[in-house]
């Protein structure tokens, strides 16, 4: 056993395990979230080399034979894992560790664990011969086997360079990953990755000199410490692993929203494409420096810094604005809140999309108004000064029921409770207080908006309908005089015509009374029309329900046969069919049935009533009835179509209206064509409802309400 002092670069190789060692311990101590799987392979790289030189250091002092194979083993076992984690660190610090898959990190553990358990088991086969060749990491090994020459007498020199081979390959691999990095990086990042490439290079130049000029002991343990002395530099100096360059995946590179990762002092470390716009300088330029001396809106960026939860930011680019709404959050509790993410969400569509809604809601005629939950105003449209006379800042703040008639005040309270403690809108209608002391009537529906960050409040939309309200009161007032003070009018005027009658007076003259009562007749009907059409369509609509319509009809068709003898009625009808519909369809088609006999000038008046499936659509059902008559006029026809009458294009009477509005509440379709060879049809079409024949035949009937 030789001494130290007959070596004394032993103390070259402990040099270079304690600073090795230091570095493992300065990597990690300054650990970092963000960059935790750079750091990590580093730190087991420099460990490793840590090993591997402090053992081989022990191997030249004198101890016993066993010490002496432990120290082998264990520098071996650090020499060889060196080149694979060497190239997982190249590929992570590089961004490319999508090719660190499972597969292939199993696969690089292969040559090292078979190196290893090769060294470990020589004592048994010898296939790494009596000493270690250019990777020597002892002395002569005294430990070889005898049967270590089955492979011949280059057996152990051949696993021996297979070893060296495979690990000097792994080694170049990752540092031409490392130079790539070099040559595709900029600023402070071309830097440390400069050290890193010199610190890779170091090893590989003394294995390369061990192989022109072989030394008493190998250089490469040694070269590890110089090597641990350049990343030390770049760890104190250049804020390698401080800084570290982050790589820009497709997912970073493509955000449109800029993101600034900073450190603990507020420094940029990493940004994506998408905030140069928002730094002053070119992103490269910007890395490694303070974030509110390199970014644009430096107010901003320092009230999220101070704690303020978002800020508005405005960046003017070629003569136009770009929104920005700006946060700051930490990477996580690991970081210790030192490390921040700055992002800069672009909200510039949003705004414009909120100025063309507010440049809508403020040209509007409708009131707009939020409230807090406490019923106060926090907005209200510009359109209150135009409507009410009232300016919209002296409204902010004040409770929305103190414009509301008193009268009114209980009920819309109520409406508001309901709107704040539900999700569907609610709708009234109450009067309102004008400046000028009158009252107007509004109609307004009430969404709670209060959940919504953007909106915060419940929103109502109110519109005038004091003038609708009027018109509809004086409406009343007209249906009522002509219902009740025509019909008694006109019941005089009957009475007193059949008295003419009654008496013995010349013919002329029971010719104008019989006409005097024809007409008034024809009022008394007008005035019951009138009445049937303001009790049926202005009560409220009932909802569309299953309905059978084939025995309804029957029952009508028997009524004319009863009450037209001399009419013939033509059925076609299936057993039964059921559609969705109204409850007042019955009326619209005994109307229409009627109207074929009471207006057909034919001798023997006919009719026909046909129910089938719709030719065009099976969900239709088209109800048909035909007569021999003089049919409908088209002047009515087109009035109709229009659904305007004017003082020269009008229907006469108001069947047909009826007929027409009650189709119109089962969203249903009315249509006229010519019969052959006289007269008209009229077609009604019904949704089909055939879920409700299944219980027709006892129990209640039920369906859903359906609509085009």
């Amino acid at each position: 056993m030789t001494s130290v002092g007959q070596y004394p670069h032993a103390y070259a190789l402990f040099a270079a395990g304690i600073l090795a060692g230091v570095v493992t311990l300065v990597v990690l101590g300054r650990f970092r979230r963000y960059s935790r799987r750079v750091r990590l392979p580093f730190a087991l790289l420099t460990l490793s080399g840590s090993i591997w030189a402090t053992a081989y250091g022990f191997l030249f002092l004198p101890m016993t034979p066993s010490a002496e194979l432990f120290y082998a083993q264990l520098a071996w076992a650090g020499a060889a894992v060196i080149p694979t984690v060497w190239l997982v660190f190249a590929l992570v610090y590089a961004g490319e560790d999508q090719l660190l898959s499972t597969q292939m990190l199993g696969f690089l553990a292969v040559e090292p664990a078979v190196a290893i358990a090769l060294k470990l088991t020589n004592a048994s086969h010898g296939l790494l011969g009596s000493s270690l060749g250019p990777w020597r990491a002892m002395q002569p090994d005294r430990f070889g086997a005898p049967g270590a020459d089955f492979l011949g007498p280059f057996g152990p020199v051949l696993v021996l360079v297979a070893h060296v081979v495979y690990g000097f390959g792994v080694a170049v691999t990752g540092v031409s990953v490392i130079a790539r990095t070099y040559l595709k990086s900029s600023n402070i990042h071309r830097r440390q990755a400069g050290f890193l490439f010199v610190a890779g290079v170091i090893p590989l130049a003394a294995l390369g000199g061990e192989f022109f000029f072989p030394f008493r002991i190998n250089p490469v343990p040694v070269s590890i410490g110089v090597s641990s002395v350049v990343v030390l530099w770049a760890l104190f100096r250049h804020q390698l692993f401080d800084i570290t360059p982050i790589a820009r995946d497709a997912i970073l590179s493509e955000m449109r929203d800029a993101v600034v990762v900073l450190d603990e002092q507020d420094r940029i470390v990493e940004s994506n494409g998408a905030a140069s716009e928002l730094l002053a300088r070119p992103v490269s330029e910007c890395v490694g420096e303070s974030v509110l001396e390199s970014v644009r809106v430096p107010s901003e960026v320092q009230a999220v810094l101070a704690g303020r939860d978002r800020a508005q930011a405005v960046v003017e680019d070629d003569g136009t604005n770009r929104y920005f709404e700006v946060r700051s959050e930490p990477l996580g509790d690991q970081t210790r809140d030192r490390t921040r993410l700055l992002v800069f969400y672009d909200v510039t569509e949003r705004r414009r999309t909120e100025e063309e809604f507010r440049a809508l809601i403020e040209n509007s005629r409708d009131v707009i108004t939020v409230l807090n939950e406490d019923g106060e105003r926090t907005y209200t449209s510009p359109s209150m000064t135009e409507v009410l006379g009232y300016q919209t800042d002296a409204l902010v703040g004040e409770p929305v029921l103190d414009l509301v008639h008193p009268d009114d005040r209980d009920r819309v309270a109520d409406c508001f409770d309901e709107v704040v403690s539900g999700d569907p809108p609610v709708r009234a209608e109450f009067r309102v207080r004008h400046k000028n002391g009158t009252w107007r009537r509004f109609e307004t529906v009430g969404v709670n908006l209060l959940d919504d960050p953007a909106v915060g409040g419940v929103v109502l939309n109110s519109r005038d309908v004091t003038s609708r309200h009027r018109y509809e009161q004086r409406l009343r007032v007209l249906n009522r005089v002509l219902r009740h003070d025509l019909r008694n009018d006109m019941n005089v005027i009957l009475g007193h015509a059949d008295l003419l009658l009654d008496e013995r007076i010349p013919a002329e003259s029971k010719d104008h009374a019989r006409t005097i009562k024809r007409k008034a007749s024809s009022l008394v009907e007008l005035g019951e029309q009138t009445r049937h059409i303001d009790t049926t369509l202005t009560r409220g609509p009932s909802g569309l329900e299953p309905v059978e319509v084939v025995e309804r009809i029957e029952a009508q068709l028997d009524d004319i046969e009863s009450d037209y003898p001399e009419a013939i009625v033509h059925r076609n009808l299936p057993d039964k069919m059921w559609v969705t519909a109204d409850d007042l369809i019955e009326s619209a088609l005994k109307h229409l049935i009627d109207n074929a006999l009471e207006h057909n000038d034919r001798v023997i008046p006919e009719v026909g009533v046909t129910v089938e499936r719709s030719a065009t659509s099976n969900d239709y059902v088209e109800i048909r009835i035909a007569d021999n008559g003089p049919g409908v006029p088209d002047a009515e026809l087109s009035v109709l179509e229009s659904g305007t009458e004017t003082p020269l294009q009008h229907i006469s009477g108001l069947g047909l209206w009826l007929v027409q509005w009650i189709i119109d509440r089962s969203n249903g379709r009315l249509r006229f064509t010519e019969n052959e060879p006289r007269g008209s049809v009229a077609i009604v079409g019904l949704r089909s409802a055939d879920r409700a024949a299944s219980a027709s035949d006892g129990g209640t009937i039920t369906g859903e309400s359906e609509t085009d």
